[in-house]
């Protein structure tokens, strides 16, 4: 109890701080958390809308997280992140308690280490995105589907099941079905030493059905069939589209997984391979970790719509097998390869060349401008916003390297347990430095122009809108209320635009757009340029009192 205690504790302290160093980010950061937002302005607390409209694409569950945050500690960046920062506390509890089950402390010490000292894994508990928590829902459903298998199948049918719901009720029945592919392909590699877990599946299954129905039938009851066939459509366009232009190769998620994984990554390989002295229990362990993993990349891969986060339950697995080899390692039960070192060492610096060259870039932009590929024009305008740089930001990648370095010297003098800590520890501190010093200055570049912009209206009573581009920023930082929503004064939300730069206003209207669209709304509408920052060209109505007379207001 007392290490379970102590894990908790650090991991609040590596997750928790700096949260609200940076501002959101669009657009998954910003329309969770403006759905928090829009929850507490309304007081309904048991749908989701985001610009005051329903939103059909996720369940409440991690809202609901983010409104009990803000509720504590008030509509803000670390309010909207503080969830996952538990999340990440609850994870590193859960693998150290599981690690030391099967295999002792010190394997539930290396996967907790393997966890928050790799690069995404750690980054993604800093973060206001649904997937940290719909992931442990899902790990959680399916290690006690495991369970199941082994003994005291009804409780721990119905555990998986409780588990299962929470991810339906997180992200959608995307959950349910991951959970269930991987017991089914699970135990057909483990055929021989258990039976057709048929019970185990009907027990979930039903538990699961039976919670998650419970908003869904409430839901249900008041709006008819709405959220299912709006959520399946739109579960549907993800498997089948590329959706919001996120369309990606087949191979971009196994390469993304290795890439941002390190240095766990470069381990894993290790941890895929039987030993002699591996007990039952630890083999279905390590079988169906790699199900798990293989289950969730072959899925999204197949999926036309490819974001990085999507792939990322497999961190969960892929640190567990690669700190089942570092404790392989450490007992001298498998050797640690040559290539081990090569891709550690390799990709490390490969890191730290990449950390050095961008941010180096980034306070040289006469040179970056000077490249003649260099030539988008909301790239060229951003880059030239003034940032105060300490000059020290290239040279933070340098821990990463000198932390994989290290681990190599001390391994060449058997010293290898402080080789894993330093190892992992080089990729931890460059994660916890990257928040509070890199990130406050690389965002200016991406989106900070429109975000002050933004701010600056914060409290007038003035319609904000942008064009040509899908965002949520101008909800959240304008703390937008009710009153200036497109449902509170029941114009259809694909009338709203038209509305809003060709009819007779109430009060006055401001646009955002990125520089390159800016010519075209000049010269097509009667919209008058006020500020052009960052790449962004800010707009408004000057006599919203009056409706155009012009053609067509949508270029």
């Amino acid at each position: 109890m007392k290490n379970r205690v102590l894990v908790a504790l650090l991991s609040l302290l590596l997750f928790a701080p700096f949260l609200g160093a940076v501002r959101l980010f669009d657009w998954d950061e910003i329309n969770f958390a403006e759905a928090a937002r829009e929850m507490i302005v309304t007081g309904d607390y048991l749908h989701v809308h985001i610009d005051y409209e329903p939103f059909y694409e996720k369940p409440p569950l991690f809202i609901w997280a983010q409104v009990l945050s803000m509720k504590a500690f008030g509509v803000n960046e670390f309010a909207a992140r503080f969830p996952n920062a538990v999340v990440g506390m609850i994870t590193m509890v859960v693998i150290f308690s599981i690690g030391s089950r099967l295999h002792g402390e010190r394997l539930g010490w290396l996967w907790t280490l393997a966890y928050a000292g790799s690069l995404l894994p750690h980054f993604y508990f800093r973060s206001g995105i649904i997937d940290p928590m719909f992931n442990l829902f899902i790990f959680l459903s399916a290690w006690w589907m495991l369970r199941s298998l082994q003994g005291a199948w009804m409780r721990s049918a119905a555990l998986a099941g409780i588990f299962a719901a929470a991810a339906v009720m997180t992200k959608g029945p995307v959950g349910f079905g991951l959970v269930m592919l991987t017991a089914s392909v699970g135990w057909v590699f483990l055929r021989r030493s258990y039976r057709l877990p048929w019970k185990q599946i009907l027990v979930a299954s039903g538990v699961t059905v039976a919670l998650s129905s419970i908003w869904f039938v409430v839901d249900y009851l008041q709006n008819g069939p709405t959220f299912v066939m709006e959520n399946l459509a739109y579960q549907v366009r993800l498997l089948t589209t590329g959706d919001a232009g996120h369309e990606q190769p087949i191979w971009y998620h196994p390469v993304v997984v290795f890439l941002g994984c390190f240095p766990a990554s470069m381990l894993l390989f290790g941890g895929l391979r039987s030993h002699t002295t591996e007990q039952p229990d630890q083999r279905a362990m390590r079988i169906w970790m790699i199900v798990l993993m293989a289950v969730v990349l072959v899925v999204f891969s197949v999926v036309k719509t490819k974001i990085v986060h999507y792939s990322s339950m497999t961190y969960l697995p892929l640190t567990y097998l690669a700190a089942l080899f570092l404790e392989r390692w450490i007992r001298g039960e498998q050797r640690w390869r040559w290539w081990n070192t090569a891709l550690t060492i390799g990709l490390g610096s490969v890191w730290t060349l990449l950390s050095f060259g961008v941010l180096w870039a980034f306070q040289h932009k006469d040179w970056l401008l000077a490249l003649p590929t260099f030539r988008d024009a909301f790239l060229r305008e951003a880059i030239q916003r003034n940032v105060s740089w300490l000059g020290l930001e290239p040279y933070l990648g340098i821990v990463i390297v000198v932390g994989a370095i290290t681990a190599w010297r001390l391994r060449r003098k058997g010293a290898r347990t402080a080789s894993v800590v330093a190892l992992f520890a080089g990729t931890l501190l460059f994660v916890e430095l990257f928040l509070p010093v890199v990130a406050p200055r690389i965002e200016p570049y991406t989106q900070g122009a429109a975000l002050d912009f933004y701010q600056s209206l914060k409290g007038r009573d003035v319609y904000v809108k942008p064009l040509s581009m899908r965002s949520y920023a101008h909800l959240f930082y304008t703390d937008k209320p009710f009153h200036l929503s497109a449902a509170a004064q029941g114009v259809e939300r694909d009338r709203w635009e038209p509305r809003l730069l060709r009819s007779r206003l109430d009060r006055p209207a401001y646009f955002v757009v990125r520089i390159q669209d800016a010519d075209r709304w000049l010269r097509q509408t009667q919209l008058q340029e006020i500020r052009r920052e960052g790449g962004y060209v800010m707009l408004e109505r000057s006599r919203p009192d009056t409706a155009y007379s012009a053609g067509s207001a949508t270029p």
